[in-house]
């Protein structure tokens, strides 16, 4: 059984695929506590599903993507299988993690957009190492942003394992602290190869 906290039809809001629509199953609970989390109240109510009920609901949206959220969804046992499962449906399989957690238990051919925690999420000592072995150019390493001093440090995170050609490398302004044409500005001037990624969701008010 799964623990899931929502489950809605929607758009991907953030990337490496952003703006696709999906079937979003959020599932329960976080092993870290972010100084900016923007989802710590849908976190307590939980209902549980089996991963066959989850399938048969993703099948029947009709929908092209299935996005696995948190939370963070691989701290639950069951995760690694229900992403089988939809591939094997003929789905495809996005997951948003937050980075603490071993992505190889992951299906190869779901995409991974994995979060490295910057320090004012108060993180920052979380991220597994070990995940970089396993990011692809179709993966995402993503930063979220408060301040120049986050942005400094991830780009020193990206620089020190060298990954800008390994992955694909996103920042994200954290939500009423850093106004994303700023965040645009110090990427243009950085001269790196960063996508920025502005919650889309929230722009046009998608649940």
């Amino acid at each position: 059984m799964l623990k899931v906290s929502e489950l809605i039809e929607t758009l991907i809001g953030e990337e490496p695929y952003a703006g696709f629509p999906c079937f979003l199953i959020r599932l329960s609970g976080c092993n870290l506590a972010c100084n900016w989390c923007d989802t710590q109240a849908k976190n307590i109510i939980s209902t549980e599903f089996t991963v066959d009920t989850l399938v048969r609901m993703a099948i029947e949206s009709r929908r092209p993507w299935v996005l696995l959220t948190g939370g963070e969804p691989l701290i639950q046992q069951e995760c690694p299988i229900l992403a089988f499962r939809l591939l094997d449906s003929g789905m495809n399989v996005l997951v948003e993690t937050n980075g603490t957690m071993d992505i190889s238990i992951l299906p190869k051919r779901v995409i991974k957009s994995v979060d490295n925690k910057t320090p004012s999420s108060g993180h920052a000592d979380s991220f597994n190492e070990v995940n970089l072995q396993h990011l692809s150019a179709n993966d995402a390493l993503k930063f979220v942003i408060a301040d120049h001093k986050d942005f400094d440090w991830a780009i020193q995170q990206v620089d020190s394992f060298n990954l800008w050609d390994k992955t694909q490398i996103v920042f994200s302004p954290v939500s009423n602290e850093l106004d994303p044409t700023i965040l645009a500005q110090w990427i243009i001037q950085s001269k790196y190869p960063i996508r920025l990624s502005t919650q889309f969701h929230k722009l046009w008010q998608i649940p």
